[in-house]
């Protein structure tokens, strides 16, 4: 049972990585990692606004909030791609 625990979280660990490096695999891409980092934070400070401060859910607000972040996520990586290291 722990074998398949650590090897769950090192998969787990081996996806996250590769989302979040450059096309070598190794170097971590800053516009990934801001990327990943601002979509965590939007999504954290949202459940808290509904939950610790009972404010009404929009989904009309959430989902263009969130659609603005997922774009500029990806025309920064887009923006960035030139300089990353190949492999």
């Amino acid at each position: 049972m722990r074998l398949l625990r650590f090897l769950h979280f090192e998969g787990m660990r081996a996806a996250l990585k590769h989302l979040l490096t450059a096309k070598d695999g190794e170097t971590y891409a800053p516009a990934r990692v801001y990327w990943c980092l601002g979509s965590v934070q939007f999504l954290v400070l949202s459940a808290w606004s509904v939950i610790a401060h009972q404010h009404e859910f929009n989904a009309t607000d959430f989902g263009t909030g969130f659609a603005a972040i997922l774009t500029a996520g990806g025309l920064g990586v887009w923006f960035t791609r030139k300089t990353e290291p190949g492999q």
